[in-house]
């Protein structure tokens, strides 16, 4: 080759590099990590730990948004009703100072306190208690899943404060106990249902006590 070839010869350039859309620069890199991606991520990783941790232990750690007070009266479908313990929290149910919106008072009343619920609930019914009781043991049998309760002992019978007659008995399970009492007040059925821990307190199977003896019904209400 000449040397007028060699002088007049221009070398080839080198191909131009052109990163893709994910290149993230060195100086905007951390632990290898986009900076600009940081912030976002600890957002939301701070936030799906306020929901799985703080949340419920702020929850846990508030008064019942619905507490009863002193001279609470629940009232339920039929006319039927009952004194709620001072300090534990309605769940479900209407007091029998507040009109529902329907005009009919729900079938249904809850309240608790931490693990132990006391359930009140009303329906026609054409026996007497120890049938209802019968056919709530039955339903309850039907419905529940894994282990069921199961009835201790024969019915006993119970008077509430007012007179009416009906009957109780205790259910249990390995982990939870129970009472169950049923009356029967011109044609309604009054199911009234406690459950909780096994190691239940004194002072807490006394408030339930109270709350069984202290179903009642208006007068002029029934069939």
């Amino acid at each position: 080759m000449s040397d007028t070839d060699t002088r007049n010869r221009v070398d080839p350039q080198p191909p131009h590099y052109e990163p893709d859309d994910r290149w993230v620069p060195v100086d905007r890199r951390w632990l290898g990590l986009d900076r600009a991606t940081l912030i976002p991520a600890a957002v939301v990783i701070a936030f799906a730990l306020v929901m799985a941790f703080v949340l419920p232990t702020i929850n846990d750690s508030v008064s019942y948004d619905d507490e009863v007070v002193a001279g609470d009266v629940m009232e339920l479908d039929g006319g039927i009703t009952f004194v709620p313990v001072p300090g534990w929290g309605i769940t479900a149910g209407v007091r029998d100072t507040d009109t529902p919106i329907t005009g009919t008072y729900p079938d249904v009343a809850r309240v608790t306190n931490g693990a132990v619920s006391f359930t009140v609930k009303t329906a026609p019914f054409t026996g007497d208690a120890r049938e209802l009781l019968e056919q709530i043991k039955t339903t309850t049998d039907a419905l529940a899943s894994g282990e069921s309760f199961r009835v201790n002992g024969e019915p006993t019978v119970i008077i509430t404060e007012s007179g009416h007659r009906g009957v109780m008995a205790g259910y249990s399970n390995s982990t939870a106990d129970g009472v169950i009492a049923a009356f029967v007040i011109d044609g309604v059925g009054v199911s009234a249902i406690a459950v909780g821990p096994s190691n239940i307190d004194p002072s807490t199977t006394e408030a339930i006590a109270r709350m069984i003896v202290s179903i009642s019904q208006r007068p002029g209400e029934g069939s």
